[in-house]
């Protein structure tokens, strides 16, 4: 018998489809080797800059009575953005994520804190929004 995946099981992918194909379009004249990944670890040769946009804490909400189905999520991603050129060239990518995220409908959980080390420059930050059952990215 075959198991039927939940309605947010495909969640992170649709919404990483989405911000990739934005991001991409925004930035890859300015970012030709731009990288944008799900996956924290890779075999690749590492491109830059990277953002890692992933899943942080999603939390069931808006259970019925009989808690048999979910009807919504609290979902809270986090986004890590590495450059090896700039600070600056990492906050571009940031304010542009920034912009992606909030056309989401995803609300800033902290503003970015930002990084240097070994000429790699790092911004993380953290969104969080409701999705419901049914509901269109």
């Amino acid at each position: 018998m075959a198991v039927t995946k939940p309605w947010w099981a495909e969640l992170e992918s649709r919404i990483f489809t989405i911000y990739k194909t934005k991001l991409n379009k925004a930035l890859i004249s300015r970012f030709p080797n731009l990288k944008c990944t799900v996956s924290p670890m890779t075999k690749a040769a590492s491109k830059f800059p990277t953002a890692y946009l992933h899943m942080a804490d999603w939390i069931e909400t808006g259970n019925d009575l009989e808690n048999t189905e979910t009807n919504a999520i609290i979902g809270t991603l986090q986004l890590d953005v590495i450059a090896n050129t700039s600070l600056d060239d990492c906050k571009e990518v940031v304010y542009e994520s920034i912009n992606i995220l909030k056309s989401l409908r995803f609300n800033i959980v902290g503003m970015p804190i930002y990084t240097a080390n070994n000429n790699l420059y790092t911004g993380v930050i953290r969104f969080r929004r409701v999705v419901g059952n049914g509901e269109s990215l």
